[in-house]
């Protein structure tokens, strides 16, 4: 059997999203590096195994002609034959070759022979940063600052590049043992400017305690998670813990998006203040309050980078300076002389301030349905969809797609609602299982005025002034639209059929999921209903598992608000608000 160094630091060895880890076994890895050594020759030495995981096993080889160490990082064989898994770790190959920073663990070269791919990286002795905070739980303030400051330098480097990392965490920062320099490791999941990112649509990337607000609600993601997560790997090396705790992944996720965390000073008092702003400003949920650029963080502490192009620094020092500045200026005109109209005058110009700017129609994310008369049910097909008539609405917005489970997740985070679901594993996924209440409720709370659509009001929205068939026009395509015929065999991420949009930029409309509507189960005028069972409610749009010929805009399902959330496990919603109206001048 092959020795072990643990005081060798390799970072990371998790597999992709989507792949059951398969830990090898020591057999397992004895094998693997005599395969190794097949490959590399005579000219390298596999001395030991340095780290095991579920998507590749770590091996310390010797440079015999170089007379150096090198840490060898093997993809699990039984994993090659997955094009995600190989893809991922030749984009880690390409991504790390393109950088060469003293805080990023550099590549050397990589390699394959038959199933066996490898790639060789310069052996940092030591151990990661993990280990150091299990050990000690608070690092020394200056030590902390310092790492943080040569973590943030790295990353700087790398966005410039177009790099992002998107795991940053103490498990893949290394520290080099005879010199204590901080070294960035595993961009296996890595996302460039230029390139695609190695997960799905919506797929929760990254490791969950260090995920950025908008990673867990599913909005669009750039360089700024990393300054998050950033934020939350300073913030356990100066308190000694993590920035939200809870009994189970899925609170801690919750937690993030309703609260803020525990203020520094109130864990550890002797951190100094600019550092704790520098901390707190990375942990911002909101990106734009942020950091802009890591490299600012870097100044902001007092240090150099030689790799951020000159611009100016977002330097919270300097700001609370100036705020300050603006605060004695005013005391001073109130000390010259007209002391009870000054304070009147910094009274009316405090709370007054400038003129908010003007809501918007509707809010973000929701598509705007003219009014207007629209054709709503058929002359043919189902009987309970029959006939066609008219209906005349008033202008509303409605949701360009249904809730997700990252949006309600905010919603079960105030305390308003239990969770639909058990675990988080994707938050752009539409949200299931809500009962009709709490879907209302949720409108409610989200949106002014919100509330679930009517079925009219749904199907308006679907069919159009020109009374679609279907929400793109009159011919059914099976591509536009996630259904049984197309054989996903479950939910998908809102919006990834972007074919399946209204000319509004409404989707998801028909499959996917079911959706909740507002309107009691009966019998349009003039028509016919079945018999029905008392307290039923009209759904609409059919889901992944429905047929075809369920799946349009004049189909009306059924379902009883006091159903469980088991029954409602292909059924979801989208609210709908009115049009705020300019107020009068």
């Amino acid at each position: 059997m092959l020795g072990t160094t643990p005081s060798v630091a390799v970072g990371a060895l998790t597999p992709p999203d989507g792949l059951v880890p398969h830990t090898p076994t020591s057999t397992e890895t004895d094998q693997l590096a005599l395969r190794l050594q097949g490959a590399v020759g005579e000219a390298y030495v596999v001395e030991g195994t340095l780290g095991a995981g579920g998507f590749a096993v770590v091996y310390l080889v010797r440079d015999v002609n170089l007379k150096r160490k090198l840490a060898v990082k093997v993809l699990s064989p039984d994993l090659i034959t997955s094009k995600t898994v190989l893809e991922r770790f030749r984009r880690e190959a390409e991504t790390v070759a393109q950088l060469s920073h003293p805080h990023i663990v550099p590549l050397h070269f990589i390699g394959q022979k038959d199933d066996l791919l490898y790639l060789a990286m310069e052996c940092i002795e030591g151990g990661s940063l993990a280990d150091r905070i299990e050990r000690d739980e608070k690092l020394p303030v200056d030590e902390a600052v310092r790492i943080l400051r040569e973590v943030a330098s790295a990353l700087a480097y790398a966005h410039k590049r177009g790099v992002i990392h998107r795991d940053i965490k103490p498990q893949n920062v290394l520290m080099e043992a005879e010199t204590g320099r901080s070294l960035v490791t595993d961009f296996g999941i890595a996302r460039t400017e230029t390139g695609s990112s190695l997960t799905a649509s919506g797929m929760l990337v990254g490791t969950p305690a260090y995920l950025s607000p908008e990673q867990i609600t599913g909005h669009p993601t750039d360089h700024r998670a990393d300054i998050y997560a950033l934020g939350v790997m300073a913030y356990e090396m100066l308190t000694g813990q993590p920035p939200f705790s809870g009994p189970t992944p899925t609170a801690v996720l919750m937690k993030r998006l309703a609260s803020a965390p525990m203020p520094i000073v109130k864990l550890r008092p002797e951190v100094p203040g600019p550092v704790r702003d520098v901390v707190e400003a990375c942990l911002a949920q909101d990106p734009a309050e942020r950091f802009q650029n890591a490299g600012d963080i870097v100044r902001a502490l007092g240090g150099q980078t030689p790799v951020s192009a000159p611009h100016a620094t977002a330097e919270i020092r300097v700001r609370k300076r100036r705020e300050r500045r603006k605060l004695l200026i005013g005391i001073g005109v109130v000390g010259g002389g007209l002391l009870a109209a000054a304070a009147a005058a910094v009274v009316v110009f405090t709370s007054r301030g400038p003129a908010s700017p003007p809501l918007p129609p509707v809010d973000s994310g929701m598509a705007i349905i003219p009014a207007g008369a629209y054709t709503i049910g058929a002359d043919r097909g189902p009987d309970f969809a029959r006939p066609a008539h008219l209906v005349t609405l008033d202008s509303f917005g409605i949701d360009r797609s249904e809730v997700t489970v990252g949006a309600y997740a905010g919603y079960v985070a105030t305390g308003r609602a239990p969770a639909s679901w058990s675990t988080v594993t994707d938050s752009a996924l539409p949200v299931t299982g809500v009962l009709y209440s709490e879907a209302a409720n949720y409108c409610a709370w989200k949106h002014e005025g919100g509330r679930i659509p009517s079925e009219v009001e749904w199907e308006a929205a679907a069919r159009g002034r020109d009374a679609r068939l279907y929400p793109w026009g009159n011919e059914w395509d099976p591509g536009r639209v996630n259904t049984a015929a197309g054989r996903r065999g479950g939910v998908a991420p809102v919006g990834g059929y972007g074919g399946g949009r209204t000319p509004e930029g409404v989707g998801d409309l028909i499959g996917n999921v079911w959706e909740w509507t507002s309107s009691p189960a009966a019998a349009y005028p003039g028509g016919a209903a079945p018999a029905l069972a008392p307290g039923l409610y009209i759904i609409r749009g059919g889901a992944y598992n429905s047929y075809d010929n369920i799946a349009t805009t004049v189909f009306r399902g059924l379902a009883t608000p006091a159903a469980g959330r088991g029954d409602l496990a292909a059924t979801g919603f989208r609210c709908v608000m009115p049009v705020r109206r300019p107020s009068p001048d």
